[in-house]
């Protein structure tokens, strides 16, 4: 018998409201303060990853559940593999925040940090919550409502600001229209009650169909649609929320907050509706989740090139990205009912993506966003065109920022190519299913470069161009070894993502097979699942190599090797030839000197791409200091 998760997961609930209660009394001393709550965090953290690994492991698929009395209720909690997932990406980068926290808080010599040190657990274990309640009622509720207002008294933490104000005001009402859609959305099912647990719900479900099915179905698409961040939604709240909260928050907020939106998208149309057997068209479903995610990646990454304000373009982006994962798993829905194993193998594969894509997008922007907040803490900006030069300056904050952007960018060996290239094969192959899936893979394969050029524009503008030297009065220097350590974490999570995409292909395999009633658990055998995935799309595998399956269809290794024997072969080339290199001063365009007045501007970069697609909106704000 497998270990039960519960005592684990209490005992990490119960230390981050430990941190909660002890970290704010020792807010006058703002590193002790920072240390003890990254610690008690750290225990949590740790104390999560058990839960998680345990859920994990059960093999056969279940539902266990453990109640706890909280005043006169009692509230259901749940352990599966998909939660189970969520729970240790929640823990790992709830770590990396508390830690990244200790000194870049005093950036706000201004502000105290009491209500910093007691928001930030709280948050923290609202999130938990929300991914391990069993219920739609009042551990939802309870678990939401903690999640909602630590996030918003953390997002309005500047309050002297009147903007920043305005902002966490209208997340605020936001979130709580977004909990009445889907706690509402639940009395629609047949002989629903306030309270009732998923396998109650799932049963409700299959009495319901008609018009009361599909209303609840909307409802619950939109309530955790604006939870995600889905296009037009997103664009409501998501961009001035992300930007105006301490980057530490802001790397929770968009690396697994906007998730459990997509947590209850997953429970919702892979576990709930399902039950009602014929009543649920998956097809058409997928074809709205599809359709949904393809302009939300197309739109929220458009956007995202405009913003001159670095973390507005790290929020805009996140839209983007968010899309990809409703993209796959609409694609998978309608490929769900396919008349062959190999369409319920190329669903299998995009919803694998999407869950991989969630995993690598929590990793990636945590870790862009926690680089936006050392460029803040070191230059007292985040204006793109008061940046630039940094490389030299902050030479380890630019190598982490360079692997992210080039993982968010899809480029390979690197995470973002690993999941997107699940995503966008799939529904290039999937056809079958509906041509408008290849229409939209190639959206989203053009999307991917439009990305590119984003963090081409993030990155370049903030390390290797001039600019710093100009337009920031103070001594620019890396950021303390405590800032540099999370990201150092986080980026080399990034490249055994993107390396070794095949460990994370099982966990997630592992996580399906755990959770019962989930709509594709036939797609996941027991035996060898990623290679026999692997094996239905290209029939092509490279087996045996360090015990583990390889496919020749998207192995980051095979295409780094690959590519290094290229770049030994144009080396070998140019020096056969007698090439020689030399060295003259750069071209300036005619002006004799390079200044801040003659630099590249942003408005300058991509400007046709802009001005061709400025039909998508997204205004450039100004961005503060």
């Amino acid at each position: 018998m497998n270990p039960d998760p519960f005592g684990a997961l209490f005992a990490g609930l119960g230390l981050l409201a430990a941190s909660a209660v002890v970290s704010p009394f020792l807010a006058g001393k703002r590193r002790l303060a920072g240390t003890v709550n990254f610690l008690l965090t750290a225990a949590a953290g740790a104390a999560f990853l058990l839960a998680s690994v345990r859920s994990l492991s059960s093999g056969a698929a279940g539902h266990a559940t453990a109640s706890v009395a909280v005043g006169p209720l009692s509230i259901t909690f749940l352990a599966d593999g998909v939660a189970g997932v969520f729970v240790g990406l929640i823990a790992v980068m709830a770590m990396a925040a508390a830690f990244y926290s200790i000194r870049y808080m005093e950036h706000y010599a201004d502000y105290g940090l009491r209500s910093y040190y007691f928001w930030l657990p709280v948050f923290i274990l609202g999130m938990i919550a929300l991914v391990t309640v069993d219920d739609l009622g009042p551990g939802f509720t309870a678990a939401w409502q903690v999640m909602t207002l630590s996030s918003y008294f953390l997002i309005r933490f500047e309050h002297r600001k009147r903007g920043n104000v305005r902002s966490a005001a209208k997340y605020l009402v936001l979130m709580e229209l977004a909990w009445l859609l889907v706690a509402g959305g639940a009395f629609l099912i047949d002989g629903h009650a306030f309270g009732h647990a998923m396998p109650e719900i799932a049963a409700g479900v299959a009495r319901t169909g008609g018009a009361p099915l599909a209303i609840f179905l909307a409802l619950l698409l939109i309530g955790f649609g604006l939870k995600a961040g889905v296009f037009p939604l997103g664009q409501l709240w998501l961009p001035d929320a992300h930007s105006i909260a301490p980057s530490p928050v802001s790397a929770l907020l968009s690396g697994v907050m906007l998730k459990t939106g997509i947590y209850g998208l997953l429970r919702t149309f892979f576990f709930l509706a399902p039950a009602s057997g014929a009543a649920f068209d998956s097809r058409a479903w997928g074809a709205v989740l599809a359709t949904v995610g393809v302009v939300t990646l197309f739109i929220g990454t458009v956007q995202s090139v405009k913003q001159s304000d670095a973390k507005r373009l790290l929020a805009f982006s996140s839209i983007g990205q968010i899309g990809y994962i409703v993209f796959a798993s609409g694609a998978a829905l309608m490929m769900s009912g396919g008349p062959d194993a190999a369409t319920q193998a190329l669903a299998a594969i995009a919803v694998t993506g999407a869950f991989y894509h969630l995993l690598n997008h929590a990793v990636f922007k945590g870790l862009l966003f926690l680089s936006s907040g050392s460029l803040l803490f070191a230059t007292g900006t985040k204006d793109l065109n008061k940046l630039g030069g940094l490389v030299r300056l902050m030479p380890v904050s630019a190598a982490v920022a360079g692997i992210a952007s080039i993982s968010i960018s899809g480029m390979p060996p690197t995470s973002g190519f690993a999941s997107k290239w699940a995503i966008v094969t799939s529904s290039l192959l999937g056809g079958g299913a509906g041509a408008v899936l290849v229409l939209f893979g190639i959206v989203a394969l053009f999307t991917s470069a439009v990305t590119l050029a984003c963090y081409v524009k993030f990155f370049g503008m903030a390390f290797t161009s001039a600019g710093t030297e100009w337009t920031v009065a103070k001594p620019v220097r890396e950021v303390p070894a405590s800032m540099l350590a999370p990201k150092v974490a986080l980026a080399a999570l990034c490249l055994v993502q993107g390396l070794f995409p095949f460990l994370f292909y099982g966990l997630i395999a592992s996580a399906f097979r755990s959770s019962e009633g989930f709509l594709l658990h036939g797609a996941f055998p027991a035996a060898d699942p990623s290679g026999t995935l692997s094996a239905s799309v290209l029939g092509i595998r490279l087996a045996g190599l360090f015990g583990a399956p390889f496919n020749a269809a998207a192995s980051p290794l095979v295409i780094l090797a690959v590519l290094a024997v290229i770049l030994l072969a144009a080396s070998w080339l140019r020096k056969a030839g007698g090439g020689g290199q030399r060295t003259a001063a750069t071209w300036l365009c005619g002006y004799q000197d390079i200044g801040n007045a003659n630099r590249y501007a942003d408005r300058n970069m991509f400007a046709a791409l802009k001005g061709l697609l400025r039909w998508t909106g997204g205004k450039t704000e100004n961005p503060g200091p």
